[in-house]
């Protein structure tokens, strides 16, 4: 059984202070004390408890991963994310904590790090409201907002380039053929939205062809939503030759809609998603995508915040990847 350090300098006949300089290599210690610490912590089984190291470091080696999303509807997303989260905590030290806050509540983060149950938090919410970033900010509170771009200049956040990958999957659309392209938009996403759709309309303009707010239509993080949207699409007078579902999960509603009608994919209609999730290549047929990077957002995500926590002078950290398109039968024949 594991002794106290207590205990181990009542062994010892030492003072609790020496024997933990003396596990910490201390200069002020004797190389012969030293080893007599060392030779009785080894065959006592002596465990330095984290927990007081922690307290006289100021550091609980402890990452907050915040969510405000049900798993259900991201379970894909966050499997990726979290494999490059994990690996980059662990190989520097950190565990990560799981919280849930629906951002009803800011002020529970400021608790969580003002008890010092974490040192920061990785932040995974469909938008960051720019009053809760001046909040978090204010409090001196390290953090990352992952997977989503941001427009406040102190703010850090690792995201896909969401705008340029929605130029390209557009592009492929375009160089297909079809000019009559709708386009499912998701508003509580905020920036990664406006992105998306501001590329859709900028493909659009670039190839000379007219915006039609008739093909685009809002859906919202829910069952079915995507299934309805390309209802709707697919009952204009004139329904669309090709459709930009917001992500894949709105792609696999749509494609549903699509076979419901009887209607082929690509023959009839083309269909297209966003992020590269797993479920987009298990569909038949399998889902055109832009794949983003997500084990390696998850990765840069905790570098981030493990810089902004060491130092605490630290500029705000905004980094964009490149995202792939990736091309498949749902789009065209291969």
């Amino acid at each position: 059984m594991s002794v106290t350090i207590e205990e181990l300098s009542k062994h010892l006949g030492i003072s609790v202070s020496t024997v933990s300089k003396a596990l910490n290599d201390r200069a002020d210690v004797s190389l012969a004390t030293k080893e007599r610490v060392l030779a009785a912590a080894r065959e006592f089984d002596y465990q330095p408890s984290s927990a007081a190291r922690n307290l006289r470091r100021g550091r609980t080696d402890k990452i907050g991963f915040v969510f405000n999303n049900a798993f259900t509807f991201i379970s894909d997303y966050f499997a990726e994310v979290i494999v490059g989260a994990t690996a980059a905590a662990e190989n520097h030290g950190n565990n990560i904590v799981l919280y849930t806050n629906d951002g009803n509540s800011p002020e529970s983060l400021l608790n969580l790090f003002r008890t010092r149950e974490v040192d920061g938090f990785i932040i995974v919410w469909n938008h960051v409201p720019v009053a809760i970033i001046d909040m978090l900010l204010q409090a001196n509170v390290p953090f990352v907002i992952l997977g989503r771009r941001v427009g406040h200049k102190q703010a850090s956040y690792i995201a896909p380039d969401n705008y340029n990958g929605a130029t390209a999957l557009m592009e492929h659309l375009l160089e297909l053929g079809h000019r009559r392209i709708g386009f499912t938009t998701r508003p509580s996403m905020g920036r990664t939205n406006e992105d998306r759709f501001n590329a859709y309309k900028d493909s659009l303009q670039k190839a000379g062809i007219a915006y039609d707010p008739d093909l685009v239509v809002s859906t919202k993080l829910e069952w079915y939503s995507g299934y309805h949207a390309m209802n709707k699409l697919l009952d204009l007078p004139e329904p669309p030759t090709a459709v930009f579902a917001f992500h894949d999960f709105v792609a696999i509603d749509a494609q549903q809609a699509i076979l419901d009608r009887g209607l082929r994919i690509p023959e009839d209609i083309a269909l297209a998603g966003f992020d590269g999730l797993r479920t987009s290549l298990v569909t038949s047929p399998p889902i055109t995508t832009v794949r983003q990077p997500l084990v390696q957002i998850g990765q840069e995500s905790i570098k981030a915040l493990l810089q902004l926590i060491e130092n605490k002078n630290q500029p705000p950290i905004q980094k964009t990847l490149p995202v792939d398109l990736i091309i498949r039968q749902s789009t065209r024949h291969q």
